[in-house]
């Protein structure tokens, strides 16, 4: 909706319209959640891969390919600053989840054996 459609909506519509995109929002939040947490189990078994191949869990060659398919999907209104400081958390996160999870699951595949 643009700012000067806004403008002509009466209180009631205005906080009616405040809600449902609130209501957006959180819908956004809750799929955003899911997803970040499917793409951390994925990177607690590339860690488990990781390890059983002698690799270190950093790898900045991939972390760089991963910003530019990052920046290639960007339609804005972010910038391509915004992302990268967005995803140096993803990545730092993923990163210490692999370390903390993979070894555990791991040790708990060996014991099955």
């Amino acid at each position: 909706m643009l700012d000067k459609e806004i403008d002509n909506l009466s209180k009631a519509e205005k906080e009616a319209l405040l809600s449902k995109l609130r209501k957006r929002v959180d819908l956004f939040d809750r799929i955003l959640v899911y997803l970040l947490n499917k793409r951390t189990k994925t990177t607690v078994q590339i860690g488990r891969v990781k390890i059983s191949l002698n690799q270190p869990t950093y790898n900045p060659e991939r972390e760089r390919d991963v910003m530019q398919k990052i920046y290639s999907h960007n339609k804005g209104p972010l910038t391509e600053e915004s992302l990268e400081r967005i995803y140096e958390r993803i990545l730092d996160e993923s990163r210490a989840t692999q370390k903390s999870e993979s070894p555990k699951l791991f040790s708990n595949d060996k014991d099955k054996k």
